[in-house]
């Protein structure tokens, strides 16, 4: 018992002295300062943050969140910062959630508005316009392979939604395949393909079969994606008919925190969910755009050739690819 307490008292005195330096440490260090930058916000005259969340509270609905106690009452940006009603500068490492991607207020981007704006505001697509069609021809340069077929919509759930729709039209099959920890919007139809409780509500989801998600670091079979695979394959096997419509992925799960996939998984993959009748779908509403830093669309990091390609944040769209014969028509 002695030897015990004597023990217990070298940990505790040992834990002390370490807390203490700790706290040292920490003491001695500065706060972090943003470096010099040449612009001055312009005097903020609007409604301030008590009464901007008060108004937000009573007309919108209760679904928005915000972070902090005191949200920051955001209005103004320049460049990579954000300025607050206090003329507060912030670095802005969020980008509107990867939505961002020239910067805030790119000079650019604003003169572009102002003059269309000047010329035309709007008009439908039973008229003509050659921007709408210099814009898919744009982004179809950008695709590899037969992507050049573009169909523009609202937002990122809506281009999963019509994936959605075309694979299983296309395929004649109604099962969907996504990975678990996944995020592909949150309409009656894409919710069903997402894999988090956080976003998700109790309603009918339609066929959808999600399997193990191939995290190469907290993932039940690691970095293996030969077991991850496989995995997909006994789900098709036992868990279908043995034809799908398609599966569906973000190649970095981004809602689900940044998660790359297993090495060499979607090229598995995609030629299990082929042989089985689906079309694959690759997810770049988060990845999309050069974000992952060495190739411009994030599937290009597996070495694979998506059937359709969603994308949004800087534009809401669906790829597909397309053949002369359309009863060949493959999306």
């Amino acid at each position: 018992m002695a030897l015990q307490g004597h023990l217990l008292k070298r940990s505790i005195e040992s834990k002390l002295k370490f807390q203490h330096l700790l706290l040292s440490n920490y003491s001695s260090l500065s706060s972090p300062t943003l470096p010099p930058f040449n612009y001055e916000p312009k005097k903020y005259n609007g409604p301030l943050g008590d009464e901007v969340l008060q108004k937000r509270n009573t007309f919108l609905g209760p679904s928005l969140f915000h972070y902090y106690q005191k949200p920051l009452n955001i209005v103004e940006g320049k460049m990579q910062y954000l300025f607050d009603e206090s003329g507060k500068r912030y670095l802005d490492a969020f980008a509107g959630i990867v939505t961002v991607s020239c910067g805030h207020c790119h000079p650019d981007i604003v003169n572009a508005v102002v003059e269309q704006s000047k010329l035309l505001q709007h008009a439908t697509t039973i008229y003509l316009h050659h921007a709408i069609g210099d814009f898919a021809e744009a982004l179809a340069s950008k695709m590899p392979g037969d992507l050049k077929v573009v169909y523009f919509v609202n937002s990122g759930t809506e281009a999963n939604e019509l994936a959605m729709l075309m694979a299983r039209l296309y395929s004649g099959n109604l099962g969907m395949i996504a990975l678990r920890n996944a995020y592909h919007g949150g309409s009656s139809g894409t919710i069903g393909l997402t894999a988090l409780n956080t976003w998700k509500y109790s309603i009918p989801q339609g066929e959808i079969h999600h399997v193990v998600n191939p995290d190469p670091y907290r993932g039940v079979f690691g970095s293996d994606a030969s077991l991850y695979a496989k995995d997909l394959q006994e789900h098709i096997d036992y868990g279908t008919s043995g034809k799908v419509g398609g599966f569906i992925a973000e190649t970095i799960q981004g809602v689900g925190g940044a998660v790359e996939l297993a090495p060499g998984y979607l090229k598995r993959v995609y030629d299990i969910v082929h042989k089985a009748g689906g079309v694959c779908i690759a997810d770049e509403v988060q990845t999309g755009f050069g974000r992952t830093g060495s190739h411009y669309w994030g599937f290009e990091t597996q070495g694979v050739l998506p059937d359709i390609v969603t994308m949004a944040k800087v534009s809401s769209t669906v790829l597909q690819s397309y053949y002369v014969d359309l009863e060949s028509t493959f999306v």
